[in-house]
């Protein structure tokens, strides 16, 4: 943007120049084109740019709010799980409950982002007139950085959703045997 009015100026000054000199004025008047052209094309270029590191961000931001999310569930989980009654066990499930649903939403947030951003970058190396062979192979490996980091991710939320439906299974039976003893008890 700050060459933006030199170049505007100098295209004016080549059309003074083609009207100044009739003979060159083809020339001058193709140099303009060309110009104007390229110039055009370098800002279309810097706006999807522009957009894929805005999307690039963003990404980052979800995959940075998974892998926190995970976290707090390995915490959860590694924690002593006590409780002292049938309400303090109910609550210890819901924010079981709780805690699976967060993975999964920001999973699927992380997953529809890197969708976006894969096709985003596939779409954005073979377009334009600086499709070459460096960028395609620095966009396949971009693409391919991405899935390994998901992946990572992923395996990590999986594992949890397993330790999770173990421990939630365990708890839920705590929970019918106090509810038994209690019928019991008031029988």
């Amino acid at each position: 943007q700050a060459l933006e009015d030199q170049v505007w100026d100098l295209l004016h000054e080549a059309d003074k120049a083609a009207e100044e000199n009739k003979e060159k004025s083809q020339v001058y008047d193709a140099m303009a084109e060309t110009l104007g052209d390229a110039w055009d094309a370098l800002i279309i270029m810097l706006e999807k740019r522009q957009a894929l590191l805005e999307l690039t961000s963003v990404f980052f931001e979800n995959a940075l709010e998974f892998a926190v999310k995970i976290d707090q569930v390995e915490d959860f989980l590694k924690n002593a799980q006590e409780f002292d009654n049938i309400d303090s066990l109910r609550e210890l499930l819901l924010q079981q409950e709780h805690h699976t649903k967060e993975l999964l939403e920001k999973s699927l947030a992380l997953l529809n982002k890197s969708q976006e951003l894969t096709e985003f970058i596939e779409e954005f190396k073979c377009e334009g007139p600086n499709a070459n062979p460096e960028m395609i192979q620095g966009a396949h490996s971009s693409c391919l950085k991405i899935d390994s980091l998901l992946e990572m991710l992923q395996d990590r939320r999986r594992q949890l959703d397993r330790f999770l439906k173990h421990q939630r299974q365990g708890l839920e039976q705590v929970l019918q045997i106090c509810l038994w003893h209690q019928q019991e008890n008031q029988v």
